[in-house]
């Protein structure tokens, strides 16, 4: 590898440093954000270039409390009323729905269980971390 290539491929954070957390983050975000570094530290997988993927992750996984809260504190559903007259009367239509924290709690949840995937730090990832799995054998391994 010549200087220039060695050049391009990105330093790993020491054993033991710490992630640093983008300046952004809220203060719930800097700690899961500092949660999930020192996850990567201990595996020996801390990169920088993991940074912005580990921040978006602390970042969803706020999202992540803050709507369950709203959720316990408010209910799934809503009422929404319309008035509106029909032949000179009032008409009141009450409708009930979900309110639009379930579906962000849903896309949160989506997105941050497919950034944990990318960390490789969901159950199966560690699996494969932990005993070194490769994929069997197969017809077109010598392609």
């Amino acid at each position: 590898m010549t200087a220039a290539e060695r050049a391009k491929v990105p330093v790993p954070i020491g054993a033991g440093e710490a992630m640093i957390p983008p300046m952004h983050l809220s203060s719930i975000a800097r700690g899961l954000f500092n949660e999930i570094g020192d996850i990567l530290v201990a595996q020996h997988r801390a990169e920088p270039q993991f940074v912005q993927v580990v921040a978006l992750l602390a970042m969803r996984l706020e999202q992540i409390q803050r709507f369950q809260a709203v959720l316990e504190m408010m209910g799934d559903t809503c009422t929404s009323k319309t008035v509106r007259k029909v032949g000179g009367e009032q008409v009141v239509t009450e409708m009930i729905r979900a309110r639009p924290e379930v579906a962000m709690l849903s896309d949160a949840m989506r997105q941050a269980q497919s950034l944990l995937g990318e960390l490789m730090l969901s159950p199966s990832a560690a699996m494969k971390l932990a005993t070194g799995k490769k994929d069997a054998p197969g017809e077109f391994d010598d392609f």
